[in-house]
């Protein structure tokens, strides 16, 4: 649980927030002066109307609440990671291997690199996954742990390991 992992667990929070956040155009006049503004897209009468207003399949608002609920994992897991190491009687800076959090930054770069930032149920499983197996390696440390410290923190992980959804 040291800044490292940490670092990149951030980094993929981020990414996944960038990922659920609603796109929006950005238009530069041509004038040359390099005025940038963000704007909605282009509407064209009653077609474009249609289209915005879109109804999601029943599949799609399950990825999406997969998703979110996975952000949501990530975000308690850094959490508890954090107040871990507040409250640790030993600082250590290579408590959990670093490649599984540039692991999860990878999936998160690659889901946000995707045709049309979509979701599926591929990258769902993998971002699942990852966060597993990082959840799974701190229980792991932690146990080892003998405080009232490590105690809170692997009753928070162990519920946090039982929330994970079903993709």
């Amino acid at each position: 649980m040291g800044r490292c992992p940490l670092t990149h667990q951030t980094d993929a929070l981020k990414i996944l927030y960038e990922l659920r956040a609603p796109k929006i155009n950005r238009s530069c006049d041509g004038d040359g002066e390099g005025q940038c503004g963000l704007t909605t897209p282009p509407v064209r009468g009653h077609e474009s109307a249609k289209q915005s207003r879109r109804l999601k399949t029943i599949a799609e608002r399950a990825r999406e609440s997969c998703f979110t609920r996975l952000i949501d994992i990530l975000t308690q897991l850094i959490s508890i990671e954090q107040d871990f190491i507040k409250s640790a009687s030993r600082h250590e800076t290579s408590l959990l291997r670093c490649k599984d959090s540039v692991d999860l930054k990878n999936i998160c770069l690659r889901m946000a690199l995707g045709e049309g930032a979509s979701r599926s149920d591929r990258d769902l499983r993998e971002l699942r996954d990852c966060l597993r197996l990082i959840v799974s390696n701190l229980l792991d440390y932690v146990r080892d742990e003998n405080s009232l410290t490590s105690t809170v923190t692997r009753h928070k992980l162990r519920e946090l390991y039982k929330s994970f959804p079903d993709i």
